[in-house]
């Protein structure tokens, strides 16, 4: 497996939020791009912090995969209320830092690590380079049409 980074995206948030649509939002994008996500790891820390980690893969055949790791922090997340349509409504407000890296993954399956298959693989790299290249900007098209998705969630 060759992983290639492609960098790291953020979009920053202040202000009053739904955190649980804006988890629900992210998550429902990815899926709907056709990425399986995994939820790596919950985090809650004191004064209304906390931070979820997903894994986002998307297999394109069986030689490469889109892999995001996707970094939702919330910090200082307090409740207040509000009125909407004449009733009185709890709603959130803090911080918000979505942190999407993005990593093109060749030979994920390990299909090309053993036997002659590890000398062809250079070779076959070279030959899809065009391929490969096409691919690596397609998802770079794809990682800033979910930052702008995200963005225009929180009307930014």
């Amino acid at each position: 497996m060759e992983i290639i980074p492609l960098g790291v995206t953020v979009v920053q948030y202040q202000g009053t939020m739904d955190d649980q649509q804006t988890y629900n939002f992210v998550k429902t994008t990815l899926q709907g791009l056709g990425y399986k996500v995994a939820e790596n790891s919950y985090i809650q820390f004191a004064g209304g912090n906390y931070a979820i980690e997903w894994t986002a893969k998307r297999m394109i055949d069986d030689y490469m995969a889109y892999r995001l790791t996707i970094k939702l922090d919330y910090r200082n997340i307090s409740e207040a209320a509000a009125v909407k349509d004449g009733k009185q409504v709890k709603i959130k407000t803090g911080d918000l830092k979505v942190q999407i890296i993005a990593d093109l993954v060749l030979d994920y399956l390990d299909k090309w690590t053993v036997g002659i298959s590890k000398f062809i693989r250079p070779i076959y790299d070279k030959m899809n380079q065009e391929v490969i290249n096409q691919r690596k900007t397609a998802f770079e098209n794809e990682i800033q049409n979910l930052k702008t998705a995200i963005q225009s969630h929180f009307g930014q």
